[in-house]
């Protein structure tokens, strides 16, 4: 059963069962900007006195319509799920109560609704700024694993290396991101739609790094030099602290262990 399909008899089935009182699809296809990679995300809503039960046998709910080969818990605790039908059709199912659903109109697209929770919502969700803790300890990581590059080369660990450098590159990518000021954090799989062009430009012709050490050192150093002005811009912006004795620390144990600064060319590495 392909993705489309699925939906309806989703819809069908919630329609069947008493307990639920609402059905939204959200994501991009809720906000009718998806395509065809794009996967069902879906916000159910029962009563208070039903949740508890229904959490527990979500996977049976939607084993009755899809069989499932994969079922995950990404926040253990909290009731969201993430599943993979034997289609590989990528579901993703929120469940909820009355007075709980998060989103506005321009973003959820009811597929059922018993209860009037669609009404409910706003039109469209405010600007969110950036939270300064959040944004904060971004920087923090970034500065010690770009501190950790003097270990990758000592130990001649390239392959760690090259790990390290990627998760640079995702803290730049998020912190463009974040610089966006989004009412909702969005995927990380819509960059072009998220992005404006010159950042989708920079995110694109990043460097990504070679198991060896002019590679992985240049490719740190590439990345130091687009994320700390921009962060550092982010936070004077929102009023975040900047970890100005980590970045000095950081920028010292880096001259001294490898020769090299990210305010300059890099000292006996080619770039």
């Amino acid at each position: 059963m392909l993705r489309d399909e699925l939906i309806d008899t989703l819809r069908e089935l919630a329609l069947e069962d008493p307990q639920v009182q609402a059905l939204f699809l959200g994501g991009s296809l809720g906000e009718g900007a998806g395509d065809a990679y794009s996967d069902i995300d879906l916000i159910l809503v029962v009563e208070p006195a039903d949740h508890r039960a229904f959490v527990l046998g979500a996977r049976a709910w939607l084993d009755q319509v899809a069989k499932l080969v994969h079922w995950f818990e990404p926040h253990p605790g909290l009731p969201l799920f993430s599943a993979v039908t034997k289609d590989w059709v990528r579901v993703d199912l929120t469940v909820t109560v009355p007075g709980q659903t998060h989103g506005a109109k321009d973003r959820l697209k009811p597929l059922m609704d018993r209860c009037g929770a669609y009404e409910a919502l706003p039109d469209r969700l405010a600007p969110r700024t950036a939270d300064p803790a959040k944004v904060e300890a971004m920087v923090r990581e970034f500065l010690r694993v770009l501190g950790l590059l003097t270990v990758a080369v000592g130990r001649r660990e390239w392959a760690s290396a090259v790990t390290g450098a990627g998760l640079l590159r995702q803290q730049l990518i998020s912190l463009l991101i974040e610089q966006l000021d989004l009412p909702a954090p969005p995927g990380i799989k819509n960059l072009a739609r998220l992005l404006p062009p010159k950042d989708l430009e920079l995110v694109t012709d990043l460097p990504l790094a070679e198991p060896n050490r002019d590679s992985v050192i240049s490719t740190n150093l590439a990345y130091a030099r687009l994320f700390l002005p921009r962060a550092k811009a982010l936070c004077e912006r929102i009023g975040a602290a900047w970890p100005e004795d980590f970045e000095t620390a950081t920028r010292a144990h880096l001259r001294r262990e490898l020769g090299v600064d990210w305010a300059g060319p890099a000292l006996g590495v080619v770039e």
